[in-house]
Order: structure tokens, then C-alpha cells, then sequence
């Protein structure tokens, strides 16, 4: 009898006692950054230079062909646009990443034709941004809208 006690004794106390609580390892802290403009896809057209597929807010199809390499602050850059269903005035306008606005330094001007096989009507367009940064140039006729980003450098 005494065995018994001494071994229920021990099992009580096994019991009772508290389980061991796993100490949490604590999360690794991220490290990645977002980088300060994801900038449109550029690629090479027919005719070698470099053009960008907008990103549509409505049916259709934005272009804009770029003749300039990099995008640089305070330089005349030309930017040629074809957009479908341009059936009304064709409007472009550029917005800083911080709410600056710019309108184009020269344009749009309508483009009878030209070998960029594109489709929809062609504009013509010239852009001085004045700061650095992630700039989205928004494209508009009508209810047609589009736009494109471009991250702007400094020199």
C-alpha cells in the first residue's frame, strides 16, 4: 500500500506540474525595399527604338515611343504616341510621384503617318520634367485613358 501512494504521489505531481513553453525565435526582419518608381516595361520597336505598352483604364491600346535613352530632368524629351479610339482631342499630361503636374512643353501634335506600326492615331509630344523621380504621364481622348511611368534623374 505504501508503493501505491508513493507512486500515485508521483504521478499527482507529474501531473500538476506545468509544461515547458517553447521560447518563440524571433521573425527575421525584412530587408527589402521597394524601389522608389517601377518604371513601364521598355522594349525595342520595328524600327529600333525604345516604346512602352501603356496600362489601359479602359478598351484600347496606348503607345509611346520614346527618343531618348534615359529620362533626365530639365531636358526636352520627345515622346510620339498612338493611342486607339483617339476619336476626340487628345490630351497627355505628366504627374510627379509627390502631385507636381506638367503639361507637355510642346504638343500634342497630330501625326499623319509614319513607320511606327502601331495601332490608333499618332501624336507628337515634348516633355521637360523639372525634378527627379517616378513621373506617371497620363494619356486621354475622350473616355480612352492610359498611362505610363518613367522614373525622371537628375544629372
Amino acid at each position: 500500500m505504501v508503493v501505491t501512494l508513493v507512486m500515485g504521489g508521483l504521478a499527482g505531481c507529474a501531473a500538476s506540474a506545468p509544461a515547458p513553453t517553447p521560447t518563440p525565435e524571433p521573425l527575421p526582419t525584412a530587408t527589402a525595399t521597394v524601389p522608389a518608381c517601377q518604371p513601364s516595361p521598355i522594349q525595342t520597336s520595328a524600327n529600333g527604338f525604345s516604346e512602352i505598352q501603356g496600362i489601359m483604364h479602359a478598351d484600347g491600346e496606348l503607345w509611346a515611343l520614346l527618343f531618348f535613352g534615359r529620362a533626365y530632368i530639365e531636358e526636352e524629351l520627345k515622346i510620339v504616341w498612338r493611342m486607339t479610339g483617339a476619336d476626340e482631342q487628345f490630351i497627355v499630361e505628366g504627374r510627379h510621384e509627390d502631385g507636381t503636374a506638367v503639361a507637355p512643353i510642346w504638343g500634342p501634335e497630330q501625326h499623319g503617318g509614319s513607320n511606327w506600326e502601331r495601332p490608333g492615331d499618332e501624336w507628337g509630344t515634348g516633355f521637360n520634367f523639372p525634378k527627379p523621380g517616378c513621373w506617371t504621364l497620363t494619356a486621354t481622348s475622350g473616355a480612352t485613358a492610359g498611362e505610363i511611368y518613367l522614373d525622371v534623374l537628375s544629372r
